[in-house]
Order: structure tokens, then C-alpha cells, then sequence
């Protein structure tokens, strides 16, 4: 365990020396994305390669299909699914279903974030004193009403 004295908090440090610091930070990072870059196209080159194991190769061309490692991995993993592995059912419906809620929950957040900048206007328009409160109601109901209806 660190002796917590001997510790320096960043913002009790030199500019000079938090500068250095970050810059070895900012390195590392990019050290940390290439080599996740890297690793990414060596799988995908791994999984367009054709298949090494004759007896898959057959299977697969048996089926109809590309006889790459991606779909023997396939294979496998529906394979499994079929045999009773959750997981791999998991795997297999998180891949192929397009998830419908997820462009819903963003158009309502939008909604709701009109809805908010609206009622920031309101509040903004109020505390200046530039307009009688019904003036201010009436503007902004105008403009919520639109605000819903392009949403929709």
C-alpha cells in the first residue's frame, strides 16, 4: 500500500510537471487504441480465412456456406444455442435482432429535451421581465405543441 504522504495531488502540482503527466497519459492512450486496432484486424482477418479442419469445411459447404472461420464459428455457437447453452442463445439473438427501443428512447429523450429548453426559455423570458406571464404561457404552449408535433 502507497505511504499517502508521499502522494501529490494533481492540482497541488507544477504545470510544467501536470503537463508531463498528461502527455505521458495521452501516450499511453494511443499505445492502448493501436494495439486494440491491431488486435481488431487480426481477428477479422482470422475470421475471413478459410476454415483449416477438412471435416468443417465440409459441413459447411454441405449447408451452402462460405467456408470461412466466421461461419463455422457460427455453426458452432447455433450449435450450441440448439443443445441448450444460454449463452450462446444470448449471443446469437443480441446479434441478429435490431433493437427497436433503443430509436424510440432517442426520440423521446429529444422530445423531452425540447420540452426542457423550452421551459428554460420560459424561465429566462420570465426573471427578464420582458413579457406578461400570459404572453409567456401563451408562447411557450405555441411552441411546445410544435415542439410535439414535429417529434411525432
Amino acid at each position: 500500500m502507497a505511504n499517502e504522504q508521499n502522494l501529490i495531488p494533481a492540482n497541488k502540482r507544477s504545470k510544467s510537471e501536470a503537463r508531463k503527466n498528461g502527455s505521458k497519459g495521452g501516450i499511453a492512450s494511443g499505445k492502448a487504441r493501436r494495439k486494440k486496432a491491431n488486435l481488431k484486424k487480426a481477428f477479422e482477418t482470422i475470421l475471413q480465412a478459410d476454415v483449416a479442419s477438412p471435416n468443417v469445411k465440409k459441413q459447411l459447404e454441405d449447408l451452402g456456406f462460405d467456408t470461412t472461420n466466421e461461419m463455422a464459428l457460427a455453426m458452432v455457437m447455433m450449435q450450441k444455442a440448439m443443445k441448450g447453452n444460454v449463452r450462446a442463445f444470448e449471443q446469437i439473438s443480441k446479434l441478429t435482432t435490431t433493437d427497436a427501443k433503443d430509436s424510440l428512447d432517442k426520440k423521446e429523450q429529444k422530445e423531452r429535451i425540447k420540452a426542457l429548453e423550452l421551459e428554460n426559455e420560459k424561465r429566462k423570458i420570465t426573471l427578464e421581465g420582458g413579457a406578461k406571464s400570459e404572453d409567456v404561457m401563451s408562447d411557450y404552449f405555441d411552441k411546445l405543441e410544435d415542439a410535439l408535433g414535429n417529434g411525432s
